[in-house]
């Protein structure tokens, strides 16, 4: 009997073990916490002016100028600083690739973050392995003098080793362990640390997040309202802009979660406050990825002080945000060929459709639809959904979601548990050479090569045709290079790069051709993309054009025989009046058409293109143009005023120059841009007139 109960008694405690989370109770003599934009650049320049012998940085991206100044001295001064940046933010390439070339040319020790991470989103900085910062803040104008942001600044010995264990766990390319988890959230696979806190809540909930919740912290926090817990969620006013965020926080209000929106300041910042109890602070996004695949660093702290100080600051944010309101969410059923056809037709709506599922890895499914003689492929993004049916290739599915392309790649963000209605055979799949992969997006491929292995990953070539080969849940052959093989997979298009996923590799070819897709034209002019949106869509397409203006290190504008179009990405030493011809993905970005960039190269230089002068009511004839307009100035504010001319007014936007005074009469010569769904100029130079 006393075996049994002693028995019973060591299960237990293992069982609470087990369990048992990172809550840290820090003094507030050794950690302390601060927010942005309250707290400007101050604290991370402190950090590093104040070190004496080492410097370690890991942080999702870095453009601060005063930043890279203030490491410089450091080295100078003779720190060993040690720097890990993420090789490829979204939509961020070009600030990743100037930042590791200016650390280098420093003379930091700089090193790309581990490719077994989605994205290494962490951001924290260690000096002299005795003071560190960790938090929601990149090391950017935006992440620490303008975003809503949240950090946590300590001389906490415990964790400061622990954030300095996964510094070099990662510096060093091997897991971090089980030991830094005893003080940090870590990602990938904190989904757990957030079930305990938001199940934990008894009384109240009060969270600030970047991103929509997804998946299984969506039911927590459903279930906590549900149970009778206040929960109150902030998200930035753009989370409510795109049609699944959207869905989400009304389904979330339908269960009683009170949620509110912020313009101003952007909420970056990832803060939950439980029971008056418990404070996370960290960069973990309530997202699937950021959960499971990112590198992300957190912490849990219990010390009150701290706690009311974030409670207090989370009330002003909220009495100053706005309520929630979902519009009416309508959606439109199509058959996916008709949505690969016209992606922006359908971009950011919802939509009811079919497909068959074509491969499966993990939260990305991949199906395709015939429909009047035609076949399309899509990939599926399941990470808003919690519970998901075991699918198996052939199961058509009733899918209901929003479209929207992700890295240059079309999909489906679903937000309606999947159905399947039905089970079919596979059609055999298409046989296509190396260069008409392009034209096979999101469908079933044979193609042959030889197998090709390098430091630069796997690849497959024939005839001159190369393409990479990315494995997703799956591991690669090894086979020696030189080995002529049949690849079986599903071709992706990547930022404007075609890859393939394999599925199976094969020695003969037992395939036979089914159908082509008819391929778009891949040299559009300027004219041709504007007039013919729907056809490009998506695509990756190369035009040329004269440089007219550049806004930022990744921002430019061409124009081509009266057309104008924005280019994002890498630009380099590009001047205005380069002749460029330009490689990407023609895409939109707040309604406003851009090609976002592969490649660019200079063919030619001609004079400064003269601006068109035009008056307030033309704006929206002559969208991405450089234009020059004459008016008065009203409603002057720190950044815009109002041009107003006999024909109307016109809102001009000063990111960098001067403004008039109210009632001065001035030229304006800048970009006409269509933000969102107004015509307004980005001003490059105001003339006062006399």
């Amino acid at each position: 009997m006393k075996k049994v109960l002693f028995v019973a008694v060591l299960l237990s405690l293992l069982m609470i073990l087990s369990f048992a989370q990172p809550v840290v109770k820090s003094s507030t003599s050794l950690t302390n916490i601060f927010f942005e934009p309250d707290s400007g650049e101050a604290p991370f320049l402190n950090l590093i002016n104040g070190a004496k012998t080492s410097l370690k940085i890991e942080v999702y991206v870095m453009t601060s100028q005063d930043v890279f100044d203030a490491i410089d001295k450091a080295i100078e001064r003779g720190v060993n600083v040690q720097v890990i940046l993420t090789p490829h933010p979204y939509n961020m390439q070009a600030q990743a690739d100037y930042a590791y070339n200016r650390l280098k040319s420093e003379g930091a020790n700089v090193k790309w973050a581990p490719s077994r991470f989605s994205y290494d989103h962490a951001k924290f900085l260690i000096a002299d392995n005795s003071k560190a910062i960790l938090g929601t803040s990149n090391l950017t104008y935006s992440g620490i003098s303008q975003n809503f942001e949240v950090n946590v600044l300590t001389t906490d010995s415990s964790i400061v080793k622990a954030l300095n264990d996964v510094f070099e766990a990662d510096w060093n390319d091997v897991p971090a362990g089980a030991i830094p988890r005893e003080e940090l959230i870590l990602s990938p696979n904190s989904a757990s640390d957030f079930d305990w806190l938001i199940n934990s809540a008894k009384h109240s909930i009060k969270m600030c997040e970047e991103e929509v919740p997804e998946g299984e912290i969506f039911d927590a926090l459903k279930s906590a309202a549900q149970r009778g817990v206040k929960v109150q969620l902030i998200e930035p006013y753009s989370s409510a802009k795109y049609v699944s965020g959207m869905y989400t926080l009304s389904q979330l209000e339908k269960y009683g979660v009170e949620v509110k929106t912020s313009k101003s300041p952007f909420i970056h910042a990832k803060m939950i406050v439980v029971d008056d109890k418990y404070l996370f602070i960290g960069s973990e996004n309530v997202s699937y990825t950021s959960l499971y695949k990112n590198r992300e660093v957190g912490i849990f702290l219990s010390n009150e002080n701290l706690i009311s100080k974030a409670n207090k600051r989370f009330d002003v944010l909220w009495a100053n945000s706005l309520t929630f309101s979902s519009k009416n969410l309508e959606t439109q059923t199509a058959f996916l060929p008709q949505i690969v056809a016209s992606p922006y037709t359908y971009m950011n709506k919802l939509v009811r459709t079919v497909g068959t599922v074509e491969a499966v890895f993990g939260k990305n499914v991949y199906v395709s639809y015939a429909w009047q003689n035609k076949i399309a492929g899509i990939m599926l993004w399941l990470g808003h959904l919690s519970d998901i049916p075991t699918l198996k290739r052939g199961d058509t599915l009733r899918i209901v979601g929003s479209v929207d392309v992700y890295k240059g790649q079309l999909e489906i963000s679903v937000i309606a548990p999947l159905k399947v209605i039905s089970h079919t055979l596979l059609p055999l799949p298409f046989e296509v050479k190396i260069d008409e992969l392009k034209d096979y997006n999101a469908l079933i491929v044979t193609t042959e090569g030889t197998f090709r292995f390098s430091e630069n990953g796997a690849y497959l070539d024939n005839d001159g045709q190369q393409v990479k080969l990315v494995a997703m849940g799956n591991s690669l052959p090894t086979l020696p290079s030189g080995t002529q093989v049949y690849v079986e997979g599903l071709p992706m298009n990547y930022n404007g790069d075609v890859e393939l996923i394999p599925l199976a590799f094969y020695t003969a070819n037992v395939y036979v051709p089914v159908l082509k897709k008819n391929a778009v034209k891949s040299n559009p002019s300027l004219e041709e993309l504007r007039k013919n949106p729907q056809l490009y869509y998506a695509q990756t397409v190369s035009s040329t054009g004269v440089v007219t203006a550049i806004v930022s290190a990744s921002n430019a504008y061409i124009s081509s025989n009266g057309y104008g179009m924005r280019i994002y990405g890498k630009h380099d030493n590009v001047k205005v009046g380069d002749i460029v011809k330009v490689k990407g993905t023609f895409t939109s970005y707040n309604n406003s058409f851009e090609i976002e960039l592969v490649s660019l190269k200079i063919v030619g230089h001609v004079n400064s293109p003269s601006p068109l002068s035009i008056n307030s009511s033309k704006l929206s004839k002559y969208p991405e143009m450089l234009v020059e307009l004459k008016g008065m100035a009203s409603k002057v504010k720190k950044h815009s005023f109002y041009l107003t001319d006999k024909y109307g007014k016109a809102y001009i936007y000063v990111p960098r120059l001067k403004v008039p005074n109210d009632g001065e009469a001035v030229e304006v010569i800048g970009i006409s841009v269509k933000y969102k769904n107004t015509y307004e100029v980005y001003a490059l130079k105001i003339i006062k007139m006399k």
